[in-house]
């Protein structure tokens, strides 16, 4: 899907454009039913126009992350809870379930990530997925049109929701690869799964979902 055409279908899907319509359709039963006669071009116009302006916009999630050296495991907690929290009115309960999970690994992975001697690498993309990947991943999705992500396909043939369950399910797998990793001391893969999570997540393209 090109640029263009991306950019046409996230307005035409925008909940401001629906609401819009919707205010337009009105004046244009009001003129078949003859309640409007004169004017009723700039009438519907004008409807559309109101019931766009008055649409509340989209808030969009922030990322309030914190230098990796200000971070402490208190601080990802309450970052996680405070994400969960901010999305769980906007996202569907298969992807909050999803986000929960991850952070209940993260939570028990970081206390024994801390203790054990691997360096600061591991610690520090666990950490990233915390205050950057996953924020990101979401951000990216609630930006969208609900309508639109729920029901176009991309150019893969999948939804924005189905690709940010997919990213979830894959994010959530590889904490948990990690967590097994830490629980029998295997450094090499532990840092394998970190290069892993770095590759994936790192440059991640606001166009994939």
């Amino acid at each position: 899907m090109s640029i263009r055409n991306r950019k046409i279908l996230l307005f035409l899907y925008s909940s401001e454009n629906i609401v819009g319509c919707i205010f337009g359709i009105i004046g244009l039963i009001a003129f078949f039913t003859g309640l409007i006669k004169a004017y009723w071009l700039f009438i519907v116009i004008g409807l559309y126009a109101i019931g766009f302006l008055i649409t509340p916009r989209t808030k969009v999630l922030q990322n309030d992350f914190l230098t990796d050296k200000d971070i402490s495991v208190r601080d990802l907690k309450i970052m996680l809870e405070t994400l969960i929290k901010k999305i769980s009115k906007r996202v569907s309960k298969p992807e909050l379930d999803k986000v929960i999970d991850i952070k209940d690994n993260i939570l028990m992975l970081l206390p024994q990530l801390e203790k054990m001697n691997t360096g600061d690498y591991d610690l520090h993309v666990v950490k990233q997925t915390v205050r950057d990947y996953l924020p990101q991943m979401l951000m990216t999705y609630l930006q969208l049109p609900p309508a639109f992500a729920r029901m176009q396909k991309l150019r893969n043939g999948k939804t924005s929701q189905e690709i940010l369950i997919e990213q979830l399910s894959i994010l959530d797998s590889q904490i948990q690869k990690i967590l097994i990793s830490v629980n029998s001391k295997d450094a090499d893969a532990l840092i394998a799964q970190g290069e892993f999570l770095k590759s994936k997540f790192d440059n991640f393209d606001n166009e994939d979902i």
